[in-house]
């Protein structure tokens, strides 16, 4: 089975790129943007392009723009090992958010008979923390809503380390993988829920669409994957040149999704399982909850 969708050559990106702007247009949607240094951009190509992601010659233009952020979180001075480390100061939104996040996965159970009869009856279920941290949503969420093994996948040695000691006796039912979500490619049908939150922002496009597409491959029968994160609500996106990342805009984000081949969740009554944490603070950026499945 082949490991990545979107070819890896730049006339492969900037198909990719052209068709996520295609997107946008037709939601009516804008695609322009900016960066934290405050230059603006008419489109996402021309950001990626003056990011240096669009030529042949991109090696050492990907390595500096993953060592930013592996950097940022290898540092204990920026993160320390502890909840308020790995949410940037907002430890006091972690129980709101661990709140909302079990509500959206037993409506999402509601919608998976599947995967809601293996917890039910207690058989062995597989989740994935992807930038896991510390652990934070393996042992807040993932094992207290009754999934029986974890892997948590993290690209930081330091804050995985750390998570043996925060998980405490959790850790006996966890694997712990140092890993970049660019280069992680697990074993197909391993898991039962994967939960993705707070680092899609880390990986470019062409690495998020093939990161999505082996999660994807990796689903057990019933399987679902759930991508929390921030989105821009008055732009395409906000490039932070600083840390290597670009937080995207909700429907930049659901193109990246329909490029991946995923599909989100549907009910019944054909509404999408897509919900918005609703009682952060307004200077939060607004965070959906997509729930997908292959």
């Amino acid at each position: 089975m082949e490991t990545n969708k979107i070819p890896n050559t730049a006339q492969d990106r900037v198909y990719l790129i052209k068709r996520i702007q295609d997107h946008l247009t037709q939601k009516f949607h804008v695609y322009s943007g900016c960066d934290s240094h405050d230059s603006e951009y008419d489109s996402i190509e021309e950001m990626w392009r003056c990011e240096g992601f669009l030529q042949d010659q991109y090696k050492e233009t990907e390595a500096s723009w993953y060592k930013k952020s592996h950097d940022y979180w290898e540092d204990d001075d920026n993160a320390q090992a502890t909840i308020d480390g790995v949410l940037g100061g907002f430890a006091h939104l972690s129980e709101r958010d661990i709140v909302a996040s079990k509500d959206f996965l037993g409506q999402i159970l509601q919608h998976s008979p599947v995967l809601r009869e293996k917890i039910e009856k207690g058989e062995p279920t597989v989740g994935c923390e992807c930038g896991a941290g510390i652990g934070r949503l393996t042992k807040g969420l993932l094992i207290s809503m009754g999934v029986t093994q974890c892997d948590l996948v993290e690209t930081s040695p330091r804050l995985l380390k750390a998570a043996h000691t925060y998980l405490a006796s959790d850790s006996e039912k966890c694997q712990f993988i140092c890993s970049g979500l660019q280069d992680f490619n697990p074993s197909p049908v391993s898991y039962d829920i994967i939960w993705i939150q707070w680092v899609i922002a880390y990986l470019t496009d062409w690495d998020l669409v093939n990161f999505l597409y082996r999660m994807g491959n990796a689903l057990k029968e019933g399987g679902v994957i759930i991508i929390k994160d921030n989105t821009c609500n008055e732009s395409g996106f906000m490039c932070d040149k600083d840390d290597g990342d670009i937080t995207r805009s909700y429907q930049y984000i659901r193109a990246i999704i329909k490029e991946s081949g995923l599909n989100v969740i549907k009910a019944e009554t054909g509404s999408e399982l897509v919900r918005w944490q609703e009682d952060f603070p307004d200077n939060i950026w607004p965070v959906a909850m997509i729930a997908l499945r292959k």
